[in-house]
């Protein structure tokens, strides 16, 4: 299966001796020689003298990094999640990140938006995969550590898709094989579900809110937005509103919601509790302002299981946990 190309991924593979050091934070490489640009299609083709490669990531920074590391921390949980699927076991966590019993049971590096850096500084990684909407404000603090820093930005990859992201991690990391095998089980996985909805439903267009005192709504560039994707489904949610580039979750009205009718409303459950799941469902559907949304009227406002989140479920659970809340409305 053909990827689209992520254009704001673009690579310098460098030559470097066999005395670079690789012993994680604040190692340094000691040569170089020749470098030769690639983008994310090209193959990443690391010579057996070759210990290390510099690639430039979506903050525009070049970063030195180990030809195939091998202490990887990622400080979100959809990368976590990315490195368990291409065979990598990262060497610590995120206390978001609720999936697999072997990365709930790794060292802790704090909270997303909280990372605790005296623990980077213990846990010795030899690449930190980071994310501009939660920890743009400690680049230099991350770079301080002296570790490798690669960031991703979803303002710049908005073009980029799921598929995309871990094809390009393969690269980085050395996991082609593996990503290919993943791939092709996911997008079989997913096709399935897709066409159950475009044969069972006539939904075309969709949203997911999270309530609050603001309506917010997910992004595309998003775990949650791109499972809408994958199961052909078009987000109602504009790119580039305020607070894109800091937040998953974006200020959203009821009136922006009412003008652009979405065929169905997908609300995030607050918790795993059925009666408190079902009043907040009761609060939309008794509220004379959603009156007059298609979605409410034929019963296309669900709520989302709790645990259809990133940080909760994998990314086969969140495609068929959302395929199936999307196909019980339907009914």
């Amino acid at each position: 299966m053909l990827m689209k190309s992520k254009k704001a991924f673009t690579s310098v593979i460098l030559s470097v001796s066999m005395l670079f050091i690789l012993s994680g934070c604040g190692s340094q490489p000691l040569s170089e020689t020749t470098a030769s640009n690639i983008s994310l299609n090209s193959q990443i083709d690391i010579q057996p003298e070759q210990t290390a490669k510099t690639v430039v990531d979506d903050l525009g920074r070049s970063v030195v990094i180990p030809s195939k590391p091998q202490r990887v921390l990622a400080l979100n949980s959809a990368r976590m999640e990315d490195l368990f699927n291409l065979g990598i076991t990262p060497v610590g966590k995120v206390d978001e990140y609720k999936i697999r019993q072997e990365g709930i049971d790794l060292p802790s590096a704090g909270s997303v938006s909280n990372i605790n850096l005296e623990t980077i500084y213990q846990l010795k990684p030899d690449l930190i995969i980071a994310h501009s909407r939660h920890h743009g404000i400690i680049v230099e603090a991350l770079e301080e550590t002296g570790c490798p820093v690669y960031y991703f930005d979803p303002v710049v990859d908005k073009d980029a898709s799921e598929d995309d992201v871990i094809m390009f991690l393969a690269d980085l990391l050395g996991k082609k094989r593996e990503s290919e095998n993943y791939l092709n089980h996911i997008n079989s996985f997913a096709k399935e579900y897709k066409e159950k909805i475009a044969a069972q439903t006539d939904i075309k267009t969709a949203v997911i809110i999270m309530d609050g005192d603001t309506i917010t709504a997910a992004q595309t560039a998003s775990g949650f937005g791109t499972v809408l994707t994958v199961l052909g489904l078009a987000n109602i949610v504009p790119e580039g509103l305020p607070g894109s580039s800091t937040s998953t979750f974006v200020a959203f009205d009821i009136e922006t919601i009412l003008d652009k009718n979405p065929d169905v409303v997908l609300v995030m459950a607050a918790s795993n509790n059925k009666e408190d799941n079902q009043r907040l469902l009761d609060k939309y559907l008794n509220d004379s302002k959603w009156a007059s949304l298609d979605a409410v009227r034929e019963n296309k406002l669900t709520i989302l299981p709790f645990k259809a989140n990133p940080n909760r479920a994998t990314r086969e659970q969140m495609i068929q946990l959302t395929a199936e809340a999307i196909l019980s409305a339907a009914k």
